[in-house]
């Protein structure tokens, strides 16, 4: 399978690459600045990455919003930063958290949908992010914080696009690799 891995200028860009290469995928890795030379039908699935910043400053998501309609039917995979964009383009609101999280392992309550196919209920995750999506009627939440209720997932009612709050590919994070591996096989 090949998979673009679209980059928000972010340090775990080469940590979630080694995972999806580790599940058999060929990864192509391009900066979010750099997608209008992007041809996505030589894809199967598209992940966003972390990122700093924040999904409403267009400098921070570079030409993502422009890349997205092309990706119509397309296994779409955001991870914090690219959970946040998936989010506000499904019509959710972006807000600032109560709490700032950096690489704190928090608790979350998973409904065994799409990439939490076949893992416990709850699991423990690695969370670092300032903001949060306040969820939209075109969003389903697949995920909560049991720490503050936060979402932590969500897939679109066409089940081709998830977004993962929290980072499936840190030390601290329990099942990544399988998360990432159903994300695949979805």
């Amino acid at each position: 399978m090949k998979v673009l891995m679209i980059d928000n200028y972010d340090s775990f860009v080469n940590n979630l690459v080694d995972y999806i290469r580790q599940e058999g995928a060929d990864v192509h890795v391009v900066t979010n600045d750099r997608l209008s030379d992007i041809d996505p039908e030589k894809y199967q699935a598209v992940v966003i990455s972390p990122g700093p910043g924040n999904p409403l400053n267009p400098c921070d998501r570079g030409e993502i919003m422009e890349f997205f309609p092309l990706l119509k039917g397309k296994k779409v995979l955001g991870i914090c930063f690219g959970h946040q964009i998936l989010a506000m383009m499904l019509g959710s609101k972006i807000k600032i958290s109560q709490k700032i999280y950096h690489g704190e392992v928090d608790r979350i309550s998973n409904d065994g949908y799409g990439v939490f196919r076949n893992l416990p209920g709850q699991i423990n995750v690695a969370r670092y992010h300032s903001l949060v999506v306040e969820p939209s009627e075109n969003i389903i939440v697949d995920a909560v914080s049991e720490s503050d209720g936060n979402v932590m997932a969500f897939h679109s009612a066409s089940g081709n696009i998830t977004g993962l709050q929290f980072h499936p590919e840190s030390y601290y994070s329990e099942f990544g690799h399988e998360i990432l591996r159903n994300f695949l096989e979805m």
